[in-house]
């Protein structure tokens, strides 16, 4: 049986599924397969409270679980204590472009950074607010009559083994006039749009904040690293970031562009994986295509294809721990699994009892199948969001009966195999 879910969850975890949205919250309640992909993870979120890191691209094509791999990462982090960004990459959401679109990615990140208290995103300022507040209570004074001076020199002090890093000096001046702005209730704070990567003109930001640098595309990654130096520094075990939707590289027209962007990539990979940033994972989620095409993939820009394309002895093997994760499509057995479940939480959300039983399951998993023209183009999302329109409509009409909507077999009502006749009867 599944488990007893708390309601706020269980209704958010339904509608994002009958929807076809992968949901935020749940996600643990409905987890099947993925062992030896988590265990990878895992290891990376070790290695990086340590001080390391990790780069992986995370293939898959759409529907096979991609975003709902990263999510269940993105939930499993903030529970470890990390800090986590996500963004979905799109036409005016890139890594570098003409019109801004790395920093639109940036502000998109900083949006959705979000830690264990805070796991819906908008947690910036309450981090730096938290640590204002302990700074003041350090200080012993009133929070009116704390010194600016004093609170620079609190923050460089803190954070001073930042020092090294690019941009660290103009980043920390901006935190201290954070934080004092913060103390002192003032309201419209420079310091909190710089941080937001607000500005688009150099001479604002002097005349503003009174410092020369201005987050861009060209240096939005340099302080996503000083964020996370920071957040280390602060308590946090690091920074997790996820860049989802990458298909949106491989589809811009122009080679200029999707070299540019490709070229970033490289730089932020071998940033990573050289060791040169710490406390920071970084996971990126495309289609095989954007990965795998000659042409316009990333296997097209050779520098990134050497470090990508699989070793000459894998030999067709799955190798979940090199750079790039390829997704499995799940087993008929695992979907099974899964489906079940889902028929259990319908039934706690709206307290009743269904007439599916495992076999009728069986029957819908076997339709479904045979009325594909290949069973490689369905999905998991496709499946399980049939499912619940279809316990949807028979929940609320009861005088429909399973066999009338669900087609190409017939139903036998008396006949309830247990689990292991039905994943033998499967032919998986």
């Amino acid at each position: 049986m599944a488990a007893n879910i708390p309601k706020r969850t269980l209704n958010t975890l339904m509608n994002a599924m009958s929807s076809g949205v992968v949901p935020r919250r749940g996600l643990e309640y409905i987890a099947v397969g993925r062992k030896k992909e988590t265990q990878t993870f895992v290891s990376d979120l070790e290695d990086t409270s340590e001080g390391g890191g990790a780069f992986r691209f995370i293939s898959g094509r759409f529907g096979n679980g991609k975003s709902f791999m990263t999510q269940m990462v993105r939930n499993y982090a903030m529970d470890k204590g990390f800090v986590v960004m996500d963004a979905d990459l799109a036409i005016n959401r890139r890594l570098t472009g003409s019109k801004g679109e790395g920093l639109n990615t940036y502000r998109e990140l900083i949006k959705n950074t979000a830690y264990r208290a805070r796991p819906e995103g908008g947690a910036i300022e309450p981090i730096l607010q938290e640590w204002a507040e302990s700074i003041a209570e350090e200080s012993g004074v009133e929070r009116s009559l704390i010194d600016r001076e004093k609170i620079g020199s609190s923050v460089r002090s803190k954070m001073s083994s930042m020092s090294s890093l690019q941009f660290s000096h103009d980043f920390l001046k901006v935190v201290s006039d954070y934080v004092y702005d913060y103390l002192r209730d003032a309201e419209d704070s420079p310091s909190a749009r710089w941080l937001k990567g607000e500005y688009e003109l150099k001479s604002a930001v002097r005349k503003e904040v009174g410092i020369n640098t201005l987050i861009d595309d060209s240096n939005w990654y340099e302080i996503v690293k000083l964020w996370a130096e920071m957040f280390s520094i602060l308590g946090d075990k690091g920074l997790v970031v996820f860049l989802d939707e990458a298909v949106v590289l491989y589809k811009l027209q122009s080679k200029i562009s999707r070299t540019n962007n490709y070229e970033r990539l490289l730089t932020i990979f071998n940033d990573i994986m050289q060791g040169k940033s710490s406390h920071i994972s970084m996971y990126v989620c495309g289609t095989p295509e954007f990965i795998q095409d000659p042409n316009r993939g990333l296997y097209s820009y050779e520098a990134l294809k050497s470090r990508l394309v699989s070793g000459r002895f894998e030999n067709g093997y799955d190798n979940y721990l090199g750079p790039v994760i390829n997704l499995r499509p799940l087993s008929n057995e695992e979907i099974f699994v899964l489906l079940r479940t889902i028929k259990e939480l319908h039934e706690q959300r709206y307290g009743y009892a269904s007439e599916i039983d495992d076999a009728k399951l069986k029957t819908y998993l076997e339709t479904v199948l045979n009325n594909s023209i290949s069973q490689a183009l369905v999905t998991p999302r496709e499946i399980t969001r049939d499912l619940i329109s279809l316990l949807d409509t028979l929940h609320q009409n009861p005088q429909v009966r399973f066999s009338q909507l669900v087609q190409g077999r017939s139903v036998t009502a008396d006949h309830n195999p247990d689990e292991d006749d039905i994943i033998e009867d499967l032919d998986i």
